[in-house]
């Protein structure tokens, strides 16, 4: 566990904390950023600051902090929980209140991913996390969430249980599970890592196939990044093992399946399909793998229990 409440950088001190005062809004957290790429605005402001590498900020109620295809942040509140902010992200603090014996918190996941751990529940009196499609609440030891903007909602959960809200619904969800929400909450999906995301879109009636390579000798079928023989090989899927297949190309030239912590493509030869009525058509596009660079030992306490090792998934961790 890492408190580190150091001076932020020169350069960027006084932009940030003028425009701090200005907002007269509450001291609820300290954010470090731990790769570069990530910028703040402040509560009724409208202008993004950007934070390198290695500087700490207060993070006060209405803040706002987002991240590009690189950056990440720790925001930590107190010493009742904190939240890692990965890449392509956008997270904001919406209400903080305080008192002699405990915290109200608020926030708001309004695009990307990130991973929150509730360090003691015994400091929170309440606490609400907004998703685009559901709200979790009272959550406990460690849980990670995605949002799709105007497509899913998603939350696994490594430790402890959290209530998912959406309307009149309302689950509880225990360690080892997941599940996707849109229009209404999802099925519950065990979870195992380094499987991640995706494979909560993973559902009873989905089709199911077994891997079977028609190349002579050949004991896997490869899983590609895009659609084709010259996109990226993200690794090997065993003969005789059952997949999940999400979709074909519209091309009808490959299929989709669940990969690890992204997507990745079959040759349809290597499938032999077991009850697939139909399978949607998908855009025949290369996937994005959204992974990190460079984690640092604490960061990879909250990674790992996701998104695997380093070993377990290559493609997720990426160093420099």
């Amino acid at each position: 566990m890492r408190f580190r409440l150091g001076l932020l950088f020169l350069f960027v001190a006084t932009n940030l904390m003028q425009a701090f005062a200005q907002t007269q809004q509450p001291l609820a957290a300290v954010v470090e950023i731990t790769y570069a790429g990530v910028e703040l605005k402040r509560a009724n402001t409208y202008n993004w600051l950007p934070l390198p590498f290695g500087a700490q900020a207060p993070f006060g109620e209405g803040d706002t902090l987002r991240t590009n295809k690189t950056g990440r942040a720790i925001i930590t509140f107190d010493t009742a929980a904190q939240t890692l902010v990965l890449p392509l992200s956008e997270y904001q603090l919406q209400t903080f209140e305080e008192t002699d014996q405990y915290f109200n918190l608020k926030l708001q996941l309004l695009s990307g991913r990130s991973v929150q751990q509730i360090i003691n529940p015994a400091l929170l009196h309440t606490y609400q996390l907004e998703l685009e499609h559901m709200t979790l609440e009272m959550p406990t030891e460690l849980f990670a969430t995605q949002v799709q903007p105007a497509v899913a909602s998603d939350v696994i959960v490594a430790q402890g249980n959290i209530t998912l809200n959406k309307g009149q619904e309302s689950i509880i969800l225990e360690a080892g599970s997941g599940l996707r929400a849109a229009e209404s909450l999802g099925e519950i999906v065990q979870i195992t890592p380094p499987k991640g995301f995706p494979f909560l879109s993973v559902t009873r009636d989905t089709c199911q196939g077994f891997v079977k390579s028609t190349i002579p000798g050949e004991t896997s079928v490869s899983v590609r990044l895009g659609p084709g023989e010259g996109y990226l090989n993200l690794g090997n899927i065993p003969n005789d093992t059952l997949v999940p297949i999400i979709g074909k190309a519209d091309g009808g030239e490959r299929l989709l399946t669940p990969y690890l912590s992204t997507y990745g493509w079959l040759i349809p030869s290597g499938i032999m399909l077991q009850s697939c009525d139909s399978l949607p058509l998908v855009p025949a596009e290369q996937q994005i793998i959204y992974g990190v660079v460079n984690p640092a030992s604490f960061e990879m306490e909250l990674l790992v229990p996701f998104f695997g090792t380093p070993t377990e998934n290559s493609r997720f961790y990426s160093y420099e």
